[in-house]
């Protein structure tokens, strides 16, 4: 409750949402590339064990299989994280306690947000036109587009945020300041 100002959250959303759609991507492409080579390796194959004999095949299924279906999640699950970052941003704008004179620097940190998110976004689709790996980041489809507008849902967020936290002004200067203001 105690929270100055939110400049840097704009900055952390982009960081954090191409860091997990990154890794998320990253972690799918490994566990497919895994589970495809040792398929290869072991297909037909058996091995006597103190239990019987058992199929590595079947094995290989019943454990990668289901961690490869299990990370499939991810896809999905990466757009509700970036969700509920946008929400915390906005959440977070309106409980902040703020002077008007802050809205000078809120907007020049906009505007270097909006410029370093055309950076984040240009990467992001370097990454989706890679050969190797490209593959991987097309199930994305909420994510790459997400990240693909970065800038233009920079400005969004860092504008309505703003229009949060500023326009709550009046009221919560009235409480905080004693009705110096009003």
């Amino acid at each position: 409750m105690n929270k100055k100002g939110g400049l840097t959250d704009l900055f952390l959303f982009m960081i954090l949402a191409f860091a997990i759609v990154f890794i998320s991507g990253v972690m799918i492409y490994v566990g497919n590339t895994t589970y495809t080579e040792l398929r290869k390796t072991f297909e037909g194959k058996t091995y006597g064990g103190a239990v019987g004999n058992l199929n590595a095949t079947v094995n290989l299924e019943n454990t990668m299989g289901v961690l490869n279906n299990t990370y499939k999640s991810l896809y999905w699950l990466s757009v509700f994280i970036i969700f509920g970052m946008i929400l915390g941003i906005f959440i977070g704008s309106y409980m902040v306690t703020t002077r008007p004179i802050f809205f000078v620097p809120y907007f020049f940190i906009t505007l270097i947000a909006i410029v370093v998110s055309v950076f984040i976004s240009n990467t992001y689709e370097t990454i989706l036109s890679d050969a190797t790996i490209g593959s991987t980041f097309e199930g994305f489809v909420g994510a790459n587009y997400i990240m693909g507008y970065l800038p233009i849902w920079i400005t969004i967020i860092g504008f309505v945020g703003a229009m949060i936290m500023f326009s709550r002004l009046g009221s919560k200067e009235n409480e905080i300041y004693g009705g110096m203001y009003g």
